[in-house]
This record gives structure tokens, C-alpha cells and sequence, in this order.
């Protein structure tokens, strides 16, 4: 689905592929909605990030403009490099990434999830293409607190051109990147093309 490295040191050395399981199920008929424009949207106003939270690993999202309530597995690396992600079986569950930041902490927390498949139709990400700047995400954390994000932009992207280092990168406030497939279905490599990606600021917490 996406293709990862760069930032934190279990990937360091190279940039490698992950959520395969997460494309090979197309739907058979049309696909999930692209970003408008397919390039990157911009950004939003945010008047100032939120302090950075202590460490704490989230269990559940909530993105009340596309209807996203879900649950979150805590996941790694599987044996060959790539990041694990919740099987096709369970096409509304989410999945963060442990070995980087946690939503809250200063940098990027990583999130995945499926944006369909042929046995269930669309999944918990299908309308991330429609997502908007200024859009709210909830991250309900394990120690109580809810951590608070404004998206500031999103992306489709080939993902021959994906942008390691603007998703993954150190950032010195408290972010979020929220991933799925998206574009043109191929039918032979039974994939999607593209990538999409949102971007968040932290902007407040809750308990």
C-alpha cells in the first residue's frame, strides 16, 4: 500500500513496501474516491500546535467527517521489513505503527488501514479522498486522554513516488498521517496505484 523508510531505526537502511494485503482485493466495480486534483491540497490555518503529550499508544480513531470510528491494533514489522496491518478479515480495524511516535508525542504517528475488499466492499478508509482541511481526528490513548488533530492537508500519490520523508520525517510538533489506497485498480498486479495520505497537527487533548 504504501512505501516506507527513512525515519526510525528498524527501517533506516531502505525504504521498503508496505500493507500489501491491503490491495489486492479490489472492488469489482468503480473504486474509492480520489482526492480532488489528486495532488496535494494545501494547508489549513492552525493558530499554534499543541504541546507535545507523554508516550502513550492508542486504541481507537474517530474522523467524524467520513464516519470513522474504529478500533486500533498496536502493530510492528513482520519477518521481511514491512509493517504489519489487519487482516482482510477485519476490514474496520485500524493499525498504528509502535515503532515510531504515539499520537501526541512530537513527530509523526502512523496510521493504516484497508480501503476495501472483494469480500466486504468498502473498508474503514474508502473515503479518505474525501477528507477535508480543517477536518477533526480523535485518537482515544490507552491512559485516558484523547489526543486532538486538525488535518492541514492530504494527497493521492503514485506510489512509485512515494514521499518517504514528508510522511515519515521528524517533525518537531506532535503529528499524524493516516494512510490507505486509492486511484486506478490494476486488474494484473491486483493493486492500486496510487497512495492517500492525510496530514495532521495535534491541536489539544482531552481526558
Amino acid at each position: 500500500m504504501h512505501r516506507w523508510g527513512g525515519v526510525w531505526p528498524p527501517v533506516a537502511a531502505a525504504a521498503v513496501l508496505i500493507g500489501a494485503a491491503l490491495v489486492l482485493f479490489g472492488l469489482a466495480r468503480g473504486g474509492p474516491p480520489d482526492v480532488p486534483g489528486g495532488g496535494p491540497s494545501g494547508t489549513s490555518s492552525v493558530t499554534r500546535a499543541a504541546a507535545p503529550m507523554a508516550r502513550s499508544s492508542p486504541v481507537r480513531i474517530r474522523i467524524p467527517a467520513i464516519g470513522v470510528d474504529a478500533p486500533v491494533l498496536s502493530l510492528g514489522l513482520n519477518a521481511d521489513g514491512t509493517v504489519q496491518e489487519p487482516s482482510l478479515k477485519q476490514p474496520w480495524l485500524t493499525s498504528w505503527y509502535n515503532g515510531g511516535a504515539a499520537p501526541g508525542e512530537r513527530g509523526p504517528a502512523a496510521f493504516y488501514g484497508h480501503v476495501d475488499s472483494r469480500a466486504s466492499g468498502p473498508a474503514v478508509f474508502y473515503e479518505l479522498g474525501h477528507l477535508k482541511r480543517g477536518a477533526r481526528v480523535e485518537v482515544l490513548r490507552q491512559d485516558g486522554r484523547t489526543a486532538i488533530f486538525q488535518i492541514t492537508s492530504i494527497e493521492q500519490v503514485p506510489k512509485s513516488r512515494f514521499p518517504t520523508e514528508r510522511v515519515y520525517g521528524r517533525t518537531s510538533d506532535p503529528t499524524i498521517r493516516v494512510m490507505t489506497c486509492g486511484g486506478e485498480f490494476d486488474p494484473v498486479k491486483r493493486s492500486y496505484k496510487d497512495n492517500i495520505i492525510a496530514y495532521g497537527v495535534l491541536t489539544g487533548s482531552t481526558r
